[in-house]
């Protein structure tokens, strides 16, 4: 009985396993398989990008220093889960690689320890660990900015839409959608957000989360702060520099109560974003509110995916008996 139990959500197990082992055992930086595919992408990227090159061959070298590592990697696993005894299985481990958050939320949490300490300059070299942007020059409000936009963006696309590729489209989706991000983390490091080289990969991803992140947020904002989530969407979110992440960022913004987004130095050069929300500027504090908002999320969400996976395990069930 309790076999044919077990048999019966073996998919559900797996994925609860992968998700309680990814915030429970992380695997470290230094032997985590994406620190060595950025690594890869990076210097795939570094070969063939030349600042100086017309907007149209940067497209196109853009455009095919990710389509092939990513065909290649995903060939790769499909070979090795061909001859895989249990599939399943390997689906929760390509699960677990994917989901990488929790690093980053302990990164915050000593951020803010720092910032309470007044070590300033410390804070700065570990929030450069977390950012793109340049971080010489942020004040401590600016620090702390920083550091809630990057993890807000970072829950949502590396948990929740990782997670909602693989239960809904299956791992391969899932494991293509983490390689993107990778590669566009690591050329984040060295090519500006508006460079013609980086287009091609933006827009795949745009198309990718436009869906999912429009509905998310609005399951989300029920839970939180609904009115002023859907103010600042609409007044903020929707012409935001990308409006994927305006999304994002309306939503923590109005759950946190604090303003967040404007403009941002990347490689020397100063980007125009948008403000998104009218609260006080954040100070240390929030950091501390928003990793345990976080995480509160994080758990929900899983229990409530589960809860709908066995409800409808038992819906087919009985249909079919």
């Amino acid at each position: 009985m309790i076999l044919s139990v077990l048999q019966a959500h073996e998919g559900l197990l797996v994925f609860l396993g992968a998700v309680a082992l990814s915030q429970l055992l992380p695997l470290n930086s230094w032997y985590h398989p994406n620190s060595f595919l950025s690594h890869l992408f990076k210097n795939i990227a570094k070969r063939v990008y030349k600042k100086s090159h017309p907007a149209h061959q940067l497209m196109i070298s853009g455009t095919l220093a990710f389509v092939l590592p990513v065909a290649i990697i995903l060939v790769l696993i499909f070979g090795i889960k061909a001859f895989a005894l249990f599939p399943n299985w390997i689906d929760g481990l390509l699960l677990y690689l994917c989901l990488e958050t929790s690093s980053g939320l302990r990164k915050v949490d000593k951020i803010a320890r720092f910032l309470e300490l007044n070590q300033k300059a410390t804070a700065k070299q570990m929030t450069s660990q977390l950012v793109a942007r340049d971080t010489a020059s942020l004040s401590e409000m600016g620090i702390v900015k920083a550091c809630v936009e990057s993890i807000s963006l970072n829950h949502i696309r590396q948990f929740w839409l990782v997670i909602l590729f693989y239960v809904i489209a299956g791992p391969w989706l899932m494991v293509t959608y983490k390689l993107l991000l990778l590669i566009n983390h690591a050329w984040r490091t060295f090519v500006l957000p508006n460079s013609y080289f980086l287009n091609p990969l933006n827009k795949t991803l745009f198309i990718l989360e436009y869906p999912l992140i429009r509905v998310l947020i609005a399951l989300l904002s029920i839970f939180q702060n609904y009115k002023k989530t859907w103010h600042y969407i609409h007044h903020y979110g929707k012409h935001a520099y990308q409006s994927n992440s305006g999304w994002i960022l309306s939503l923590f913004a109005a759950s946190l109560n604090i303003q967040i987004g404007g403009p941002a130095h990347y490689l020397g050069e100063k980007l125009k974003k948008t403000r998104i929300g009218l609260e006080r500027p954040p100070v240390p504090n929030d950091l501390k509110v928003a990793t345990a908002l976080i995480r509160q999320l994080q758990w929900f969400g899983v229990l409530f995916i589960a809860l709908i996976w066995v409800l409808f395990t038992f819906a087919l069930n009985f249909k079919f008996k």
